[in-house]
């Protein structure tokens, strides 16, 4: 049975291959991303279906995401906490993605039960919306 920190080194080795990723999650799984609501996106996906729609997306937005610099804060067998950061370009903005993760793993019968991450949702809005944060402040005052 795979601990925590197994299952976190390879969901990094698999984030190119959703097909394959997706198998390190149980079925009631969820990924969680809370800041994402703030430029438009769901901030959290539930489920096998979800998620794999959501590695899907990332791939799409980020061909070449790949992550690195692992710092692990905490370590037990059912979960870890630690940052990563990905470097990558976004082809569909022609900008680069620069980010740090904050992200804490929790394992459940050596299967992905969740994947919480925190991320600095400016650099996100730069990079992925095609106005970068002038689409956030259009979001934001279409809603008042």
């Amino acid at each position: 049975m795979l601990s925590a920190k197994e299952l976190l080194l390879a969901y990094m080795d698999l984030i190119r291959n959703p097909e394959k990723a997706i198998n390190l999650f149980a079925a009631d799984a969820a990924i969680e991303i809370p800041y994402l609501v703030e430029v438009g996106f769901p901030g959290r996906f539930e489920g096998l279906e979800e998620i794999l729609m959501f590695l899907r997306q990332i791939n799409s937005l980020f061909p070449d995401v790949a992550f690195m610099n692992l710092k692990v804060f905490v370590d037990s067998p059912d979960q870890i906490v630690s940052e990563y950061e990905v470097h990558c370009p976004a082809p569909g903005t022609k900008r680069h993605y620069n980010q740090l993760f904050f992200g804490r793993l929790v394992a459940e019968g050596g299967k992905i039960k969740l994947l919480r991450e925190a991320i600095n949702i400016i650099s996100a809005a730069r990079t992925i919306l095609p106005n970068g944060l002038s689409d956030v402040a259009l979001q934001k005052s279409a809603s008042l």
